[in-house]
């Protein structure tokens, strides 16, 4: 066998090996630790795209209902959860990203790019590890979900979170023209991400 077809033959092992390896696959989301904590940040845009972007551009405020769940497998227990809304503007002129986390007390931030809002969203998103040890394999799973122009807090109710709103959030069925975006990655090890 001639020298340049066996060199041929070893490199397309050495992509096939390093495709089957754990993690080698593209995740939509990157992940990384540090005690008691896990850090969730989008590879790629995950809800600053399709009909939120439209009413975005439009000048039109949108909040984002975003989720962040840790797993023990793809469709595994629950281990913890979190979760926080946004509103997200666009400033036509300058052409960037304004944020504000509906929380109490509100945080706020400005002068972002698409994936630079992302991110902060996600990064304000407190994910506990729940006590994993490093050698168990786990998931991440976000949801997102853009907030009608009419939903929002009843007159007088807090603009924050609740188990209750969460449950009724993300398990209904979508109403037309809703826009949801989901992701998952895994499996990580806490050890691999310190």
């Amino acid at each position: 066998m001639p020298l340049a077809r066996r060199l041929a033959r070893g490199w397309w092992l050495a992509v096939a090996l390093l495709a089957a390896l754990p993690g080698a696959e593209a995740q939509p989301l990157q992940v990384r630790a540090e005690p008691g904590r896990i850090h969730v940040s989008p590879s790629r845009s995950q809800f600053l795209e399709g009909k939120p972007l439209e009413r975005l551009h439009n000048g039109a405020s949108v909040v984002f209902a975003v989720q962040l769940t840790l797993l023990t497998g793809l469709r595994g227990t629950v281990l913890a959860r979190t979760a926080g809304r946004f509103a997200v503007s666009f400033d036509i002129w300058e052409e960037n990203f304004a944020v504000t986390w509906l929380a109490n007390p509100k945080k706020s931030v400005s002068h972002l790019s698409a994936p630079e809002a992302e991110a902060w969203c996600l990064d304000n998103l407190i994910l506990g590890d729940a006590g994993l040890s490093p050698d168990v394999s786990f998931w991440i799973r976000l949801d997102v979900r853009a907030e009608e122009p009419d939903e929002g807090p009843a007159p007088g109710e807090e603009p924050g979170v609740t188990l209750a709103k969460l449950v009724d959030l993300f398990s209904r069925v979508p109403r037309g023209g809703e826009t949801r975006n989901h992701a998952e990655a895994g499996p990580f090890r806490l050890r691999d991400l310190r």
